[in-house]
């Protein structure tokens, strides 16, 4: 065995040895000892509220004696024909001495006075919040027969007894007498009776007055006995508490009281602190003799250690990993010294490892929002005070979360990974791209020094971010918010900066996504509009401020009137009419889309009918957002307005678009559950966004309408019209019916006739008007329809 070994264990032994017999010595005998005293502390505590609870007997028993020991009341008590004393008016004596008065001066509750027949002469009961005394009830009658029957009254005033009853009111203390004349000469003629119910308050004083914690609990007979047969006992309770249990008899010899009194273990406490602060100085003394007993070998081992530990708080004080400590020789403070050097390289590795985890991102290994923040600072004060800017850019993905839930996160971790590579390409080498987290990306351009150079790298950020991805054999398709900040013009402060431009990013997914936004003043502005638009939408309805308008639909074949579609109109009362396209998204964000979405529903089918009963059996298409298509009930408030208005399940066409159908499962039970009731669906703006044909074989769609973006293109170039009569093709194949909106030129109208465009909408045929312009609008135009 080594020498330092030998060494070590000596110590221990014998420190060990120390520590167990220095324990048991503090822990068994002197804690004990402590919490006798405190024991007795609480003993006495309790005698302190006996002695107070016997005063309250005593003080109830004298303001008794005052009226039992009297000739007047000996007068009272006597018969109408009185042999040893002249006789008293009873009346006279029961209102001068038995008045509320005399209740309050000696804090009576019950009064009463008894014959040596126990035949009740006088009885009477205070109620202090009326201040009158009124008749014995029968509980406080058949506590005086139980007197009566279980106690006697000895002659004297020795013969006054005192105690404490049970009452379903609460206890009561009570005291008995003899009726005797003043000087006793004369033989007891009765028994006077007091008591004074033991309230709240009454325990609160003598808590008071003993400055003790003490507490009455009145005895269940019924549950088993506490203090195992024991009058006096004490427990512990938790938090460093003590408390002592006492029982309380009551007149008959009963167990009628428990007083129980809390104390802390204050000796008990500080005899342990006294022993943890000794034990410790004991460690102290220990270790001291462990030291000593080191200096003792000081010439065999001791030499070598200390220069160890110079070598190791030198690289402690120094922070310096590169440090090594230099080792010879073969011993085992060699091999001491080899390990330690070799820890160190360790440490020095996994501190490096760890610095350069601590400021990148662990998916796109980019600097993560730490490394960020330290960036832009640092930009912000090499560039202050030289009229230089530093541009922020704030991008978040479109729809990223859609990737993730529909492909699951391996795709976006790759999506993101993706992203990060396009970014770094497209920056200058001065430029710094961050991860904040999620789907958030900021870059700090260095080299933007005017508008058009700022401009010119955001377009080819945007246009790289734009560009399809190809992942695991997917082709998909992302876009890009993006907010700026400059500084110093949008301000000088970090946070500031990056809240401005998180703040225009906001904007623009607010308005439509896929875009790039400078923050501004007007930007603030458009907030604030934003703020009082969407809270005047709350109350749009009840104040009558909404308006549908209808758009016919023609067939293509016959150029009947199809149907129409409902276009919601709002008028604020502050900003006058404002676009469905500003304040939709304001309606689905506050949530008021739900009770907006169900007044357009009643108003419409209340159209309907007014249609139907002037010969006119048209349909009407209505939008329905994924909002109200989540809330459950909706196919009930569809069919209860229907059968409100008297219209069959066909007058209705539900309009979605096409980002309802990734909102989840729940969206296509909702439009199954819909369709079972023979309502149509129709898919809103088809092509701009994320329908498949996995989408158009799953979800139950009757009808497809082609957005007005290719409809627009279709007559500008050549081949123009392939893309559309692609999509026409693909869904007759599919049964679907098609509906090409945004017509505005009669070539237009004409080309998607010959298309096989089942249906056709737009200005060319029709502005959206007023219900109540449907009917001049069919005149105008000589269209034909049916008629009832």
């Amino acid at each position: 065995m080594k020498l330092s070994r030998k060494i070590i264990i000596f110590i221990c032994v014998v420190a060990l040895f120390g520590l167990g017999v220095t324990y048991l010595l503090l822990h068994f005998i002197l804690l004990n000892r402590f919490e006798k005293l405190d024991e007795a502390a609480l003993q006495s505590k309790l005698d302190n509220v006996v002695a107070t609870y016997q005063s309250e007997l005593q003080t109830l028993k004298t303001g008794l004696r005052k009226y039992s020991t009297w000739d007047d009341t000996y007068r009272f008590m006597q018969p109408e024909e009185p042999e040893q004393m002249p006789a008293v008016d009873r009346q006279t004596y029961l209102d001068s001495n038995f008045s509320p008065v005399t209740y309050e001066i000696n804090h009576f509750d019950m009064t009463a006075l008894l014959d040596n027949s126990g035949q009740l002469r006088y009885g009477g009961v205070y109620n202090p919040d009326t201040r009158t005394v009124s008749a014995l009830t029968p509980e406080y009658l058949t506590l005086l027969n139980l007197i009566r029957s279980k106690l006697s009254v000895p002659a004297g005033d020795e013969g006054s007894r005192c105690g404490i009853v049970l009452l379903d009111n609460g206890p009561m203390l009570i005291t008995l007498a003899p009726i005797i004349n003043n000087s006793g000469d004369l033989p007891v003629i009765g028994t006077a009776v007091a008591g004074r119910l033991l309230r709240q308050e009454e325990i609160v004083r003598m808590r008071e007055e003993t400055q003790s914690s003490l507490q009455m609990k009145v005895i269940d007979s019924a549950a088993p006995a506490a203090g195992k047969g024991q009058s006096v006992w004490m427990t512990s309770e938790p938090g460093g508490m003590m408390s002592i249990h006492a029982v309380v008899n009551d007149l008959f010899g009963n167990p009628a009281i428990e007083m129980i009194l809390l104390h802390p273990r204050e000796i008990y406490d500080s005899g342990l602190k006294t022993i943890i602060s000794f034990r410790k100085f004991f460690l102290a003394w220990t270790l001291l003799m462990c030291i000593i007993s080191l200096i003792f070998v000081k010439r065999s081992i001791l030499g070598r250690m200390s220069a160890l530990v110079r070598n190791i708080r030198a690289i402690g004080s120094s922070k310096d990993l590169s440090i090594r400590i230099d080792s010879s020789g073969s011993d085992e403070f060699s091999e001491v010294e080899h390990e330690f050097n070799r820890m160190i390289d360790s440490l020095q590795q996994a501190q490096e490892e760890l610095q350069l985890q601590s400021m990148l991102d662990p998916l796109t290994q980019l600097p993560n929002r730490s490394l960020f923040f330290s960036r832009l600072n640092e930009a912000i004060a090499s560039v202050k005070n030289t009229g230089q800017q530093i541009v922020l850019v704030f991008i978040d993905l479109d729809h990223f979360k859609t990737v993730n839930d529909t492909l699951g996160h391996d795709f976006g971790d790759a999506m993101l990974r993706e992203i990060a590579l396009r970014i770094s390409r497209v920056i200058g080498k001065h430029d710094v791209v961050s991860r904040l987290g999620g789907d958030e990306f900021t870059i700090l351009l260095a080299d933007a020094s005017d508008s058009d150079s700022m401009n010119a790298q955001l377009s080819r950020i945007q246009e790289a971010l734009s560009l399809p991805h190809r992942i695991q054999g997917h082709l998909l398709y992302n876009t890009a918010s993006i907010g700026v900040s400059v500084y110093p013009q949008n301000g000088e402060d970090a946070d500031y900066l990056v809240k401005q431009a998180d703040l225009a990013m906001f904007h623009v997914k607010e308005s439509g996504r896929n875009s790039i936004l400078q923050y501004s003043e007007e930007l603030e502005e458009s907030i604030r509009r934003r703020k009082v638009l969407s809270q005047q939408l709350l109350s749009a309805a009840i104040n009558d401020e909404f308006e549908v308008h209808y758009q016919p639909i023609l067939a293509s074949d016959s150029l009947k009137v199809a149907k129409l579609e409902a276009l919601l109109r709002w008028t604020s009362p502050s900003h006058g009419p404002v676009s469905p396209a500003e304040f939709i998204p304001l309606a689905e964000t506050s949530g008021s889309i739900v009770s907006i979405g169900s007044w357009v529903l009643r108003q419409v089918c209340s159209d309907l009918s007014r249609f139907r009963t002037d010969g006119l059996e048209l349909t009407a298409a209505v939008n329905i957002s994924a909002v109200q298509l989540m809330q459950p009930g909706l196919t009930e408030l569809l069919l209860a307005l229907l059968a409100e208005y008297g219209l069959p399940s066909s007058s209705l066409e539900l309009e979605i678009t096409e980002s309802v159908l990734v909102s989840g499962d729940n969206i296509l039970s909702s439009l199954q559950e819909l369709r079972g009731h023979g309502l149509r669906i129709s898919l809103d703006d088809f092509g701009t966004g994320f329908s498949s044909l996995s989408y158009l074989r799953r979800f139950p769609v009757d009808v497809i309408k082609i957005d007005r973006s290719f409809i627009s293109e279709m007559t500008l170039e050549p081949q123009g019209d392939v893309l559309v009569k692609s999509i026409i093709e693909l869904s007759h194949n599919l049964g679907l019916k098609v509906v090409s909106e945004g017509i505005e030129q009669a070539e237009q109208f004409d080309l998607l006739r010959r298309l096989g465009s089942d249906e056709l909408q737009g200005y060319y045929i029709s502005r959206p008007m007023q219900a109540v312009n449907i009917y001049s609008f069919l005149s105008q135009n000589n269209l034909i329809f049916a008629k009832k």
